[in-house]
């Protein structure tokens, strides 16, 4: 028998994606260099379900040979140097027209030196974000394929079935050439990498700020479910904050301030400064967790370092917090789409940003009821920010909330960078003046680099 697709990769991840292949009615192939893996992966109620719907392979021979023609191979495997060494194995067995399709968190550079490279020996190769973590892997992950068209449309037919849908449209869709797909994948975890610092900040300025009590926050953060801060994210945080130790202190209390992060995040931060996008609160988020690691200066630092500042106080929480907290979200969407159109237009992607609305609105972490209104913006704003559109004027008669909040956590002696951040974006795009004027000037003073003037154009130089 011959299998439909192979899974390459049984870790927590690609054994989620085989089940979900499996589950849908398809017949797959799987592997896993790790003999561990490839013995506990459960393939026998595949089998007896559908029989000869599942093979677990010894060796990428074997997952090679036992695959349809034209072959796919899904890559759930560690981005970087194990992607490079598993292509250069797996090239000289495949046959032209063959497809890889990579689903790790690959740097879009490194996917489309592999879409070239494939090319050249007539394989297609697909670079596939995927999002949702394990259970979206498992139940329906959110999916964004680019690279070889061809490619793409051999397992769209796969790819659209194990997705999530909404309103029984799929949250796949092909994204563009190269490494757009990968890209995308990229933003998505910069713009979480904000609204999770977000979220952090306000559970800490309800929390230790306000001074309320756990069981207070809890039902805070219960009652915006009910609102347009409905998500994914704000979901679990609830569950967050349901968990507890057996002694009954809430299982948050004991963890450590101590964030990581795998590098999608920073490479969203450098590609935002190589392409002069302006994403603060993805920066913010970044280097929060970079410092968070600074444990024993930060103990240090609240011991030596003080604080002349007011209490933290807030009229009604719960509505100033969430309005607040609503405006800062939705900034964090605009910034990740204009470095996604930004870059779409750097590489002649053609990247629709109405269709990656409709890809996060579910599967990924970052899927929530505001997707609606983000579609409604990219729409709108074609060929700019998002945040100057007229669908996020309702959005913004939330900037009150967040100028007091920002006031009050910075005169009390809070780093709520993501929020300040959110607050700094919006009011760059509402200066008319900035004061990079005097910035020229200087430069000029000093360094000889010119000007531009308000009154003609050119480039001018003055002796100071």
């Amino acid at each position: 028998m011959k299998y439909e697709i192979g899974v390459y990769g049984l870790g927590v991840m690609g054994a989620s994606i085989a089940q979900n292949i499996l589950n849908h009615g398809f017949s797959a192939a799987v592997y896993s260099k790790a003999e561990e893996e490839r013995l506990h992966f459960p393939s026998g109620k595949y089998t007896e379900a559908h029989p000869g719907g599942c093979l677990v392979c010894e060796s990428e021979e074997e997952l090679v040979q036992s695959l349809q023609s034209p072959r796919k191979i899904f890559l759930m495997i560690t981005a970087g140097a194990p992607v490079d060494s598993v292509v250069e194995t797996l090239l000289p067995m495949l046959e032209a027209g063959d497809v890889i399709f990579d689903g790790g968190n690959s740097y879009y550079k490194d996917t489309d030196r592999r879409c070239s490279l494939c090319a050249g020996k007539g394989i297609h190769y697909v670079g596939t974000g995927v999002s949702g973590g394990q259970l979206g892997a498992l139940y329906g992950p959110s999916i964004m394929p680019g690279g070889s068209y061809e490619g793409y449309l051999a397992g769209e037919k796969i790819l659209t079935k194990i997705a999530a849908h909404v309103e029984e449209k799929p949250c796949c869709a092909y994204i563009g050439r190269g490494g757009s797909g990968h890209y995308v994948k990229m933003v998505h975890n910069g713009i979480e990498y904000a609204i999770l610092q977000l979220i952090g900040e306000a559970y800490m300025i309800l929390r230790h700020g306000l001074g309320m009590a756990h069981e207070e926050v809890r039902k805070i953060f219960q009652e915006w479910r009910q609102t347009k801060l409905d998500s994914y994210l704000i979901d679990i945080s609830v569950r967050v904050m349901e968990k507890y130790e057996e002694d009954g202190v809430p299982l948050i209390d004991r963890i450590l301030d101590v964030a990581e992060q795998k590098g999608t995040g920073k490479w969203t931060v450098l590609e935002a400064v190589e392409r002069g996008v302006y994403a603060p609160g993805i920066y913010e988020a970044v280097m929060a967790r970079n410092f968070s690691a600074r444990v024993e200066e930060r103990r240090a630092g609240a011991g030596l370092l003080t604080v002349t500042g007011d209490d933290m106080k807030l009229d009604d929480a719960q509505a100033e917090l969430g309005d607040a907290l609503l405006l800062a979200i939705a900034l964090s969407y605009s910034q990740g789409m204009e470095l996604i159109r930004k870059a779409s237009e750097d590489n002649e992607w053609h990247i629709d940003q109405k269709v990656l609305a409709d890809l996060w609105r579910d599967g990924c972490i970052i899927r929530s009821r505001l997707l609606k209104d983000i579609k409604a913006a990219a729409e709108e704003a074609k060929e700019g920010p998002l945040v100057l559109s007229g669908a996020y004027r309702e959005f913004c008669k939330s900037e009150a909330a967040l100028r007091k909040l920002v006031v009050q956590t910075e005169s009390a002696g809070f780093a709520c960078t993501g929020f300040a951040a959110a607050l700094h974006y919006y009011d760059y795009y509402h200066m008319q003046d900035m004061p990079v004027r005097f910035v020229q000037a200087l430069r000029d003073c000093f360094g000889a680099h010119t000007y531009m003037r308000t009154d003609r154009p050119g480039h001018f130089h003055t002796e100071w």
